[in-house]
């Protein structure tokens, strides 16, 4: 009896012996995954969406080479593609926490700075703009059906603006909402140069409330058939939906070369506006925010530097994308007015955004008084 009552006594040490054997066990492993986690950085990136084949092409390299030189440091990379206005909106309401944040064009980095100083009291800016980097660019065109143009012969704003008050000649036009999308808000500082025969980066206030330049604007848009967000879906909706849905939009050249030879109802070709045109830079800056990490800068930093190497800005140029560095030689195969609807060399006049903050402001307003409400 008494040796029963030992077994049973060894037993039940026995079990609570593994049970805090178990515990420990479990401890140092959590221990060890917390640890793990700790040791990766993360970073997130915002882009605009007309990129985003560039971007994943760019990210799967990066990621490949940064295992190759750096086996023991783990990253993970998050990358979300936005309109440029809707990314200013989801970081001013902390929605979303980028590392780096490229929008379409320049013309939104003092927006969001303005934006972020009126919000958080901060006096320094969100935005370096001594650490911005720029490497691929995409001028704005008037994007048309070739079969189209061979009719009508579009040169530019004037003629678009002819044709579209000549009642034999049905115009079918669209472009993104100037209040949410880049390519929108330049293509109406486009049209305002051209109605008041004024270089964009010229156009003052009172060039916004001259009469005869609203009235142009309203005949102009009056052809419009709808204003969409992303200049991405624009483009697909012109290529899947054919020449009698949507005869002429505003686009940026790469997303040409996308479509021209995939069309539906055609070849899609690009005319770059005689008045000229807009570029948009596609900046890249990593943002003086309290959520990023010196960690996670120092990731940042390496993406950015390897989205410049020569061999990087090579791969955009496939996707119809122009370098900023002029070293970097295009692909006449690529840019082909032939097979892809886009020139090798811009001859018309490039454009820039108005130097006057209060008049990049009211564009929107202007533009909200003037637009197709059908």
């Amino acid at each position: 009896m008494n040796q029963l009552r030992i077994v049973k006594k060894r037993n039940t040490s026995l079990i609570i012996f593994l049970f805090a054997l178990g515990f420990l066990i479990g401890s140092f492993s959590t221990d060890l995954l917390l640890r793990s986690g700790a040791e990766q950085t993360h970073i997130t990136i915002i882009y605009s969406s007309e990129k985003a084949s560039w971007m994943t092409i760019a990210y799967t390299n990066f990621l490949n080479e940064w295992e190759s030189t750096h086996p023991d440091e783990k990253i993970t990379i998050n990358m979300h593609p936005y309109g440029s206005s809707d990314s200013i909106i989801a970081i001013l309401n902390r929605e979303i926490f980028p590392t780096i944040w490229s929008p379409a064009s320049s013309i939104w980095m003092p927006f969001l700075n303005t934006k972020w100083a009126d919000l958080t009291k901060d006096v320094d800016p969100i935005v370096n703009f001594s650490a911005v980097v720029k490497i691929i660019y995409s001028p704005v065109v008037i994007a048309t059906w070739e079969a189209f143009n061979q009719t009508h012969d579009i040169d530019g704003f004037l003629d678009l603006h002819s044709l579209i008050l000549n009642p034999t000649v049905n115009i079918r036009m669209a472009h993104t909402d100037p209040r949410l999308s880049n390519s929108g808000f330049m293509s109406v500082i486009m049209a305002l140069s051209a109605a008041s025969g004024i270089p964009s980066e010229n156009l003052s206030l009172s060039d916004l409330t001259n009469l005869g330049n609203q009235q142009w604007l309203k005949e102009f848009e009056s052809s419009a058939i709808l204003y969409g967000k992303s200049t991405g879906f624009l483009a697909r909706y012109m290529k899947n939906e054919g020449p009698s849905a949507l005869n002429v939009a505003f686009l940026y050249e790469n997303l040409i070369r996308d479509i021209s030879s995939t069309s539906t109802g055609g070849k899609v070709i690009a005319i770059y506006p005689e008045e000229g045109t807009l570029y948009s830079d596609h900046p890249f800056c990593i943002l003086d925010a309290d959520w990023i990490s010196p960690e996670q800068r120092v990731v940042a930093e390496a993406f950015l530097e390897f989205l410049n190497k020569p061999e990087t800005v090579e791969s955009a140029l496939q996707y119809g994308f122009r370098p900023i560095n002029s070293s970097i030689p295009l692909d006449p195969a690529v840019f082909n007015y032939t097979t892809n609807g886009i020139a090798f060399n811009i001859t018309v006049p490039e454009l820039h955004t108005p130097s006057d903050g209060e008049v990049l402001l009211k564009i929107p307003d202007l533009w909200l008084l003037s637009k197709a409400t059908a």
